[in-house]
C-alpha cells in the first residue's frame, strides 16, 4: 500500500523531467516585470498621493523668504 496521494495509474509510470523552453522563460520573465513595474507604479502613486499640496507651498515660500 503506498503512502502517496498521487493515483494508482500514475505511480508505476516513469517520470520525465523536461528543461525550460525559452516560451516558458520568456513568459516568466515578462510577468516578472509586469509584476515590477505594477508594484513601483503603486508605491509611486501613494507616495505621489501622501504629499500634502499646502506642506509644499507653505515649504517653498519658506525657502523663498530665505
Amino acid at each position: 500500500m503506498s503512502t502517496t496521494t498521487a493515483p494508482a495509474r500514475v505511480e508505476g509510470t516513469d517520470v520525465v523531467l523536461r528543461r525550460p523552453t525559452l516560451q516558458w522563460a520568456l513568459k516568466r520573465a515578462i510577468l516578472g516585470f509586469v509584476i515590477l513595474f505594477v508594484t513601483v507604479a503603486a508605491a509611486a502613486t501613494l507616495l505621489h498621493a501622501s504629499i500634502d499640496p499646502d506642506d509644499e507651498a507653505a515649504s517653498q515660500a519658506e525657502l523663498t523668504s530665505l
